[in-house]
């Protein structure tokens, strides 16, 4: 296993994160529909996890990266709930084929595919995983979230607050986006501050992919998947110019 992509990300992401709900319902919604396990694709610390477990379903997290799995298996201590956590990518082997009627890629995880052939690869490996009948979602930035290179190299703050162990730290983003290669080069800077004021500041790196509707339907079929719905809000709203998110519903198609 690489060096963990996310260790300087992982004891902040909670306090930036957990109070975004506006999704869990929407995933909640689709894992009852189906009596077969679901997986997390990159499962991150458990906010979306640990709520289908505890709403009982069978789930399965996997995330490359051990800081955030042990955050993960706090919170799952915490509520009482089982979840089984894997340590790995979709490319190694460490799921049973079939098995899982819904597979999740929850907000923004598939943008870390690098290219064209990495999103097919992805795919092709999700699809092994689901069940004759199971689907695949796939939460992507919508049209409202674009990128924006007007606003290339302008910090901008995220987040003030405390982390779960009381440090208090500012989260800024700056980002380089470029059109022609529908790609973000994305830095997320931790400032945090002592309370003797010293301020010390950590740095992650992160390079992203974004996708079209058109393009991601050519990527479906040539994977053996097939575009079922395609929502614009987790309130299964139509797609359009002012949509914040993509959310693209798809299942095997074996014919």
């Amino acid at each position: 296993m690489p060096t963990d992509p996310y260790a300087i990300d992982a004891p902040f992401y909670d306090a930036i994160h957990d109070d975004f709900q506006d999704d869990t319902g929407f995933w909640l919604a689709f894992a009852g529909q189906t009596d077969a396990p679901v997986l997390i694709v990159g499962c991150g610390t458990g906010r979306i996890a640990v709520p289908l477990a505890a709403a009982g379903s069978r789930v399965t997290g996997i995330d490359p990266s051990p800081k955030m799995l042990e955050r993960a298996r706090q919170r799952a201590a915490r509520e009482e709930v089982a979840v089984e956590w894997v340590e790995a990518t979709l490319f190694e082997g460490r799921l049973e084929q079939e098995s899982f009627g819904l597979v999740l890629v929850p907000a923004d995880v598939f943008l870390y595919c690098r290219d064209a052939d990495d999103q097919l690869a992805w795919l092709r490996a999700a699809r092994e995983l689901l069940t004759f009948n199971g689907r695949l979602i796939l939460d992507l930035p919508g049209p409202a979230l674009w990128l924006d290179p007007a606003t290339n190299g302008q910090p901008l703050l995220v987040f003030r607050g405390e982390s779960a162990d009381g440090q208090r730290f500012e989260a800024w983003h700056v980002h380089e986006d470029d059109l022609a290669e529908q790609s973000r080069w994305l830095q997320v800077s931790y400032e945090t501050i002592a309370n003797d004021g010293a301020v010390r500041r950590l740095r992650s790196e992160h390079q992203l992919r974004y996708i079209y509707p058109a393009e991601l339907g050519h990527l479906l079929s040539r994977t053996g998947l097939r575009l079922v719905d395609l929502y614009g809000d987790y309130d299964a709203g139509v797609l359009s110019n002012e949509s914040e998110r993509m959310i693209a519903i798809a299942e095997r198609d074996d014919a």
